[in-house]
C-alpha cells in the first residue's frame, strides 16, 4: 500500500491511539462492575440484609455507568472525527493525484473505472481512524471473562469456550464468502457505472439513432446483475448477524442449563450463576465486533487494491519552473514513436524542427495520428520513444501551469467547466482581468458576452442545457486556451464548431498572430491552410513534407462565405 498518498499531516485529524487505547481498556474494566455487584448482592448483601452497603453499591454503579456512557461518546466522537478528517485527505490526495498522471495510462481504462475505485475511498476509514484498533483491544476482555467464569464455576467454562470454538470456525467459513459476494459487486457495479458514462457521452449518436430501447434493455441486463451482487451480499451479512445472535442466546441457555444443576447441588451460588450469565453476555460482544470487522476487512481488502491502483498510476515527472527554459516559440521533435496499448505505431520516427514565426499545416486521412501528434507536443501523452521539445525542454517536464504558457492547444470541440463565464475564461482564477480582457477583446467576446442578462457571470453547466449558442461556447474555450499568451498555438480543427461571426474572428486574430507566434494547423478549411508556409502529411506514421504544396499570403479577411471553399 502506497500509505504516503493516505496521510497528510496538514488535512489529517490523527486520533491518538494511546488515548484510544486507553479509553478501551476502561470501558472493559468498567464492564465488570455489573457482575461484581451482582455477586456481592445474591451471595452476601441479601443474606446479612446490609442496606447501607447496597445504597453505597448502587451509587458506584451509577457514577460508573455515567462515566462509561461519557466515555464511549468521547471515543466515538475521536474515532469518527479521524474517519471523516482521513477519508477527506484521501479523497483530496486521489483527485490531485488524478489530475498528475499521464493522460494516456487514465484513458486506458474507463472514466467509471476510476470513478468507482475512488467511491472506495469510505470503505477505508474504520481501520485508518481507530475503529479497528478498539476492537482488537476489546478482544483480549473475550479471555478475562472466560477466566473470571473459570475462576468463579469452574467447569461451567467448558460451555462459552465450546460456543465460541464453533462460533469462530463459521466466522471464519464465511469469511471467504464475504470476500467473493464483495468482489462480485464491485465487478457489477464498475460495469454498469463504465455503461452509464459511455451511453451519457454518446447521447445525441443514441438519439439520432433511435437506439434509446435498445440501451435501456442492456442497461437493465447490467443493473440486474448489480443487484443480484447486492442481494447475495447483504443476504450473507444479514446471515452473520443472526448467526451471532443465535450463538449468543445458545451460550446463555447453555450457561443457565448446566450451572442450574450446579447451583441446586450447591457447587455454586445463585449469585455467582447470575455473574457468569451477565460474563457470557459481554463474551459475545467483542467477538460480534470482530466479525463484523472481520466482514468490513474483506471489503476493505477489495477497497484498498482499488484505491492503490488509481495512486500507482504514473504520475508525469515536472521540473522545477526555474529549470525552465524561456518561451521563445521554438519546438523540436526528435524520432518521436506513440502507440496505443499493444496497437501499431500511430507515429513513427517522426521528426520536426520549428522556429518562432513559422506556420505548418499537417493533412492526412482520418486516425492518421494528427490530433494524437498535437497532443504529445501540448505534453497530454508521453513518447512512446523519442522527445519532444519545448524551447530546449521536454514537453512532459513543463508543470501544467507552466506549459500552457508556452503552448495552447485550440481543440476540435473545447470543453466548458462547470462554472461561470468568467471562472473558464480565467481558469477558475489563475488569470487576472488584464490578461483575460486582452484576449476577449481581440476575439470581440466581450461585446458578445456582454449582451447576456447576466454577463460575464452567466452560470454554464458544460452541457447543451447551456442558455449560450455553440459558436460562443467555442470562441470561450479558444480564448481560455489562449489567455496565457503561448508562444505554440496548435490548432485542431477549431473553427469546425465556430458560427459564421465566430470564425472570421477566430481567422482574423490567427492572421494577425502570424510570424509572431508558431502555429500547427490541422483543418480542411482553404483559408485556414493558406496561413501555412509549409504543409506536411502523415502517411503510415510518418511526417512528410509536401514539396508540391502551393501556399500563398493571405493578407485581408475573406467573406465567410469565400473562406468555406
Amino acid at each position: 500500500m502506497n500509505v504516503k498518498a493516505y496521510q497528510n499531516p496538514v488535512l489529517t485529524f490523527h486520533a491518538n491511539k494511546f488515548h484510544l487505547a486507553l479509553a478501551s481498556l476502561t470501558i472493559n474494566l468498567m464492564a465488570l462492575a455489573l457482575p461484581v455487584m451482582t455477586l456481592q448482592v445474591y451471595d452476601r448483601l441479601l443474606v446479612s440484609e446490609s442496606l447501607g452497603t447496597l445504597r453505597v453499591l448502587m451509587s458506584g454503579l451509577v457514577v460508573v455507568t455515567i462515566l462509561d456512557s461519557i466515555i464511549r461518546l468521547a471515543r466515538s466522537y475521536v474515532i469518527n472525527w479521524a474517519g471523516a478528517a482521513h477519508e477527506h485527505t484521501v479523497y483530496c490526495n486521489s483527485m490531485r493525484h488524478i489530475l498528475a498522471v499521464e493522460l494516456s495510462a487514465v484513458e486506458e481504462e474507463g472514466s467509471g473505472t476510476h470513478l468507482q475505485r475512488m467511491s472506495h475511498i469510505s470503505k477505508l476509514r474504520d481501520f485508518f481512524s481507530g475503529q479497528a484498533l478498539t476492537t482488537f483491544i476489546d478482544l483480549p476482555f473475550v479471555f478475562i471473562f472466560l477466566g473470571l467464569i473459570f475462576y468463579l464455576a469452574g467447569g461451567l467454562v467448558a460451555v462459552p469456550l465450546s460456543v465460541l470454538i464453533v462460533f469462530i470456525a463459521l466466522a471464519w467459513a464465511l469469511g471467504g464468502g464475504l470476500r467473493l459476494s464483495f468482489k462480485a459487486r464491485e465487478n457489477a457495479d464498475r460495469e454498469r457505472l463504465n455503461f452509464i458514462i459511455e451511453a451519457l457521452d454518446g447521447i445525441h449518436t443514441i438519439k439520432s439513432m433511435a437506439l434509446e430501447p435498445f440501451f435501456q434493455r442492456r442497461y437493465e441486463q447490467y443493473q440486474l446483475e448489480s443487484s443480484k451482487a447486492n442481494f447475495l451480499l447483504a443476504k450473507m451479512n444479514l446471515n452473520t448477524v443472526n448467526y451471532s445472535g443465535v450463538f449468543t442466546q445458545v451460550m446463555t441457555i447453555g450457561i443457565i442449563g448446566f450451572g442450574a444443576p450446579m447451583a441446586m447441588e450447591g457447587r455454586i451460588t445463585l449469585g455467582t450463576l447470575i455473574a457468569c450469565v451477565l460474563l457470557s453476555a459481554r463474551i459475545m460482544q467483542p467477538l460480534q465486533r470482530v466479525l463484523g470487522l472481520w466482514g468490513k476487512y474483506q471489503d476493505f481488502r477489495l477497497a484498498r487494491d482499488n484505491v492503490d491502483k488509481n495512486f500507482n498510476l504514473p504520475v508525469v515527472q515536472c521540473l522545477d519552473p526555474e529549470d525552465l527554459g524561456g518561451n521563445e516559440g521554438e519546438l523540436e521533435i526528435k524520432d518521436l514513436s506513440f502507440y496505443y496499448g499493444d496497437d501499431p505505431p500511430v507515429l513513427n520516427n517522426v521528426n520536426l524542427t520549428l522556429k518562432r514565426g513559422e506556420a505548418i499545416s499537417i493533412s492526412g486521412d482520418r486516425s492518421t495520428g494528427k490530433t494524437t501528434l498535437l497532443k504529445l507536443i501540448s505534453g497530454l501523452y508521453l513518447p512512446k520513444r523519442g522527445e519532444i521539445l519545448v524551447d530546449g525542454v521536454e514537453a512532459s517536464k513543463y508543470p501544467a501551469r507552466e506549459l500552457v504558457k508556452h503552448v495552447g492547444l485550440l481543440p476540435m470541440e473545447g470543453i466548458i467547466f462547470r462554472g461561470t463565464i468568467w471562472d473558464n475564461l480565467s481558469s477558475f482564477g489563475a488569470y487576472d482581468t488584464e490578461a483575460v480582457n486582452a484576449i476577449t477583446s481581440l476575439l470581440d467576446l466581450d461585446v458578445d458576452i456582454r449582451k447576456l442578462p447576466a454577463g460575464y457571470y452567466t452560470q454554464l453547466e458544460g452541457s447543451v442545457s447551456d442558455a449560450i449558442p455553440p459558436g460562443l461556447r467555442q470562441r470561450i474555450a479558444i480564448a481560455r486556451a489562449l489567455v496565457p499568451k503561448p508562444r505554440i498555438i496548435l490548432f485542431d480543427n477549431a473553427d469546425r464548431s465556430l458560427d459564421k461571426e465566430g470564425y472570421s474572428k477566430v481567422y482574423r486574430l490567427l492572421a494577425r498572430l502570424k510570424g509572431k507566434v508558431t502555429m500547427i494547423i490541422i483543418t480542411d478549411d482553404k483559408n485556414m491552410q493558406l496561413l501555412a508556409k509549409k504543409e506536411y502529411l502523415i502517411s503510415e506514421g510518418e511526417l512528410l513534407q509536401r514539396e508540391d504544396a502551393e501556399v500563398s499570403e493571405i493578407h485581408d479577411v475573406l467573406p465567410y462565405q469565400e473562406l468555406r471553399l
